[in-house]
């Protein structure tokens, strides 16, 4: 009885996680070279390929981080109209000039986001005695796979003219397995859940890669 209240306890959290998070940051050699400072005003471009809708979903879950550290952001969607007043196309790796011109309107950073490697996972197995006897024997497989994105963020200078900083962070929810009350030889029966999505995966990919962006750019106070 303790058993099986136990069990249903844990399925339920796994329905509510559904999976076990990893995250990997690759930067550029050398660091971030510039110290973000409370007064740098960020231009954060929207990101291909997601809808209108989605973009601005990521880009204010950035916003609320920036914000956290006293450092202001702004959406180039909803700066569309000043922007075009001054010239300004903030396509993906702007040139010098417009660096240029974006820094005599104000801001000191342009920050480029991009989504790539996006894989959905989300599925359950259930796996029995035998089937797990041959997994450990190398014989079968879980088909259960991960949930994956990785969020590139390229840092320009608009002081230098040019681009600073690169991150990419990849965030992997990987199944959980729960244990059977099914024996057989030995070997228990089991299942396998990952509840995650790509856009949970994204999301979460976003709020490390943004921590880990903000400490190596040492934040001045």
């Amino acid at each position: 009885m303790y058993f099986r209240k136990a069990t249903a306890i844990l399925f339920l959290f796994l329905m509510l996680v559904g999976c076990i998070g990893s995250t990997r940051h690759t930067a550029i050699p050398g660091g971030c070279p510039k110290a973000f400072q409370a007064s740098d005003r960020i231009l954060v471009s929207s990101i291909p390929g997601l809808s209108a809708h989605r973009s601005h979903q990521l880009y204010q879950q950035l916003e609320q981080s920036f914000a956290q550290k006293g450092i202001r952001t702004a959406y180039v969607v909803e700066q569309e109209y000043d922007l075009a007043q001054q010239g300004i196309q903030p396509n993906p790796a702007p040139d010098s000039a417009t660096l240029a011109q974006m820094r005599k309107s104000g801001y000191t950073y342009y920050l480029e986001l991009a989504i790539a490697d996006v894989a959905s996972g989300m599925g359950y197995a259930r796996t029995s005695a035998q089937e797990q006897r041959e997994i450990q024997q190398g014989y079968g497989t879980v088909g259960v796979d991960d949930s994956k994105a990785t969020v590139h963020f390229k840092l320009y200078s608009t002081d230098q003219k040019k681009q600073t900083y690169t991150l990419a962070t990849t965030t992997k929810l990987s199944p959980l397995t729960l244990p059977g009350n099914k024996y057989e030889d030995g070997y228990r029966s089991s299942s396998t859940v990952n509840l995650a999505t790509e856009s949970r995966a994204s999301e979460r990919a976003l709020k490390k890669g943004v921590v880990e962006l903000l400490d190596h750019c040492k934040v001045s106070q």
